[in-house]
């Protein structure tokens, strides 16, 4: 049993808070909440840990990211638009996926997050269960909680709809389609897949942090039978599942040819609604696929950082909200700072929010934090996180307002606020999981060395390759799907 103490405790959105506050925690759970007094008396034996004047809130969940603990730019690739952005990876080198893993799950412990959902999206390197496996042990070392997508596409890859695909190809010189040819498999089959879930599954049954997911990538790189089969065995099985969804212009235009513009209507009649289903982006929605997100109880993760930085315009948060919408937030490892500072992408979702209408600042403040923490926990299929209440996991973040508090704080400032409006991910002292600490201020940053590998790694894949992926990019600069003939 361990109390954990603060001048201020905020359990949840919806509650207020603390001052000052006490988390009572036992076997990675939270056992009590209350005056710190109160706490010392009921559990007179209890170790003490004491965060002075901190803020203790329930820990962020980033409910969308790739695990890349590099940032864009050194990964080699700048901000583009979404496709060829994605294109312009083929001309550089494969890094470790348990080294960018490893690295991005501490970046976001040190920022506040206790809670995340990786997608597992391939980095093609030829064995995409080696790749998974080094993720996972990823976070089980670093101790942060994940979700993790074992991922499946069987269809298209640079182009949409899938059918453009030869055609696109076709154009291109021969020393990009060379690159192309020489590309290594990233999903394992269908079968496969499944086979591999249920062996996961089995694995870690018992693991205190970690939990699978399906991850088919989106509508348009997974064929019908394949939306089928996942969607069966996440139902049989009871796993979540999430996805992308008309994150781009591109998908927006794909789904309106493919599926008469009502992809989740299509998505409907494959099955997939008969589990827990969360999606990433939604930017291209329109009126429509909002009111069919919301008949089927879908749970949004919108990144408005990587929305924006891609050209994909900045999700219509507002308007969301208004429409009772559930939505979470991700950094999707491409945040507006670029990095994992999630407290800053959490105050940009949360301005987005907000909309034109006069509201109550506490009011749009609390609603911004449910955001990030309990709707995120629906996000991820972990509803035991995200708040503070006795039962719940002890997920926990401590953040220092002194440094944003400067020289004087009125004493009628919602501490809220202070977090929300002005603090950073680098004003957190303290982030449990699970009852463990495992950042507190002053913890050793990683050093260079694993670093130093990961960025060889990440360096021209081969003699002409940029040029050729920077080639690809271009055509799809151009392209506009639909326009080959099917």
């Amino acid at each position: 049993m361990q109390l954990v103490e603060a001048d201020c405790v905020i359990p949840d959105a919806a509650t207020p808070p603390l001052r000052p506050g006490a988390v009572a925690v036992a076997a990675g759970r939270i056992a009590a909440l209350g005056p710190p007094a109160a706490l010392r008396a009921r559990f007179p034996d209890a170790a003490r840990t004491g965060l002075g004047d901190a803020i203790l809130l329930p820990g962020f969940v980033n409910a969308h990211q790739h695990g890349r603990g590099l940032s864009q730019i050194q990964l080699g690739y700048p901000d583009d638009a979404l496709e060829p952005w994605i294109a312009r990876r083929r001309g550089r080198g494969t890094p470790d996926p348990y080294l960018l893993t490893r690295h991005a799950a501490e970046q976001m412990l040190r920022h506040g997050v206790t809670a995340t959902l990786h997608a597992n999206y391939s980095y093609a390197t030829g064995d995409y269960e080696a790749e998974l496996r080094g993720v996972l042990r990823a976070y089980d070392e670093t101790g942060l909680r994940a979700t993790v997508c074992v991922g499946y596409a069987d269809q298209g890859g640079l182009v949409y709809p899938p059918a453009d695909e030869a055609r696109f190809r076709a154009a291109l010189s021969p020393g990009a389609q060379a690159l192309l040819a020489a590309a290594r498999p990233a999903y394992l089959p269908l079968d496969h897949t499944l086979d591999l879930m249920d062996q996961l599954r089995a694995e870690y049954a018992d693991h205190p942090t970690i939990t699978l997911a399906y991850g088919p990538a989106g509508p348009q790189w997974v064929s019908d039978a394949g939306w089928r089969a996942i969607a069966r065995h996440a139902a049989r099985s009871g796993i979540g599942i999430h996805f992308h969804l008309l994150e781009s212009p591109a998908q927006r235009a794909t789904a309106d040819r493919l599926y008469a513009g009502q992809v989740l209507a299509h998505l409907q009649r494959l099955g997939l609604f008969e589990t827990a289903v969360s999606a990433a982006h939604f930017t291209q929605a329109r009126a429509e696929d909002l009111h069919e997100a919301l008949r089927r109880g879908l749970v949004v993760v919108s990144n408005p950082g990587a929305n924006m930085r891609l050209f994909n315009g900045p999700p219509p948060l507002a308007a969301w909200r208004e429409a009772g919408l559930p939505v979470a937030l991700g950094t999707d490892n491409c945040a507006l700072d670029d990095n994992e500072d999630y407290l800053s992408e959490l105050r940009l979702g949360g301005l987005l929010a907000r909309g034109t209408a006069p509201q109550d600042p506490v009011a749009a403040n609390r609603l911004t934090l449910a955001m990030g923490t309990e709707t995120g926990a629906r996000a991820i299929f972990q509803p035991d996180c995200g708040r503070i209440a006795p039962g719940l996991c002890a997920d926990l973040v401590a953040i220092d307002p002194r440094r944003a508090r400067g020289a004087w704080l009125d004493p009628d400032c919602d501490p809220l606020d202070l977090v929300i409006s002005r603090c950073t991910g680098a004003d957190t002292v303290m982030t449990m999981v699970a009852g463990v600490i495992r950042h507190h201020a002053g913890s050793p940053q990683p050093g260079p060395e694993g670093l130093a590998r990961m960025a060889a790694a990440a360096r021209q894949a081969g003699p002409g390759a940029q040029v050729h992926a920077e080639e690809i990019a271009q055509a799809l600069r151009t392209h506009r799907p639909g326009e080959e003939e099917v």
